[in-house]
């Protein structure tokens, strides 16, 4: 008598449930691991902000002259993509060379948000009149305080996470808070 072994060809629904389940553990985790990439770009944009503002304040200390920050862009119908400082000197802002500008991701956006006192709402600006006069939106005072008191908000389009940059009185440098929108 012969007796014929007849071998399975292919894989049972066990085997193809297992290989499945493994797949999509690997890719939820991987997908888990972009975002949080993504979340530290984005942190460390927000650091690296802070750092750049802190070392604009020092740097106005340590030379006696105030430093402003002026949005820059190489488009004037888009948004900024650069925050440039300038030096005041002799009546007039310059650009200057040191600290470089900073550059913001193209997913970012910096908002100014300036709070008025009655200090400076009456004050006109001899400046303003002169064509390509620069004119900051914010200044780094040599004796440890920003004028006029503001925030800068710097939100990402594509994380709803938004970071808050204000200046703390009591260390005399600028502080950070990540915020929801």
């Amino acid at each position: 008598m012969i007796v014929s072994l007849r071998r399975q060809a292919g894989f049972t629904l066990i085997e193809i449930s297992v290989v499945v389940i493994i797949l999509a553990t690997m890719s939820a985790m991987s997908l888990f691991a972009i975002n949080q990439a993504f979340d530290r770009r984005y942190q460390s944009q927000a650091d690296n902000l802070l750092v750049w503002l802190n070392q604009l304040s020092e740097q106005a200390a340590l030379e006696g002259v105030a430093y402003g920050i002026v949005a820059n862009s190489d488009d004037p119908q888009q948004q900024s993509d650069r925050l440039q400082p300038v030096a005041y000197f002799r009546q007039h802002w310059f650009v200057t060379t040191y600290p470089e500008a900073f550059a913001l991701d193209n997913q970012a956006k910096a908002e100014w948000t300036v709070y008025r006192s009655v200090e400076y709402d009456d004050i006109e600006d001899p400046l303003a009149d002169e064509d390509g006069a620069l004119i900051p939106l914010i200044a780094m005072l040599p004796d440890g305080y920003m004028e006029p008191a503001g925030e800068l908000r710097l939100s990402f389009a594509s994380s709803p996470l938004a970071y808050t940059y204000s200046w703390d009185d009591e260390s005399g440098s600028m502080i950070m808070r990540k915020s929801a929108p």
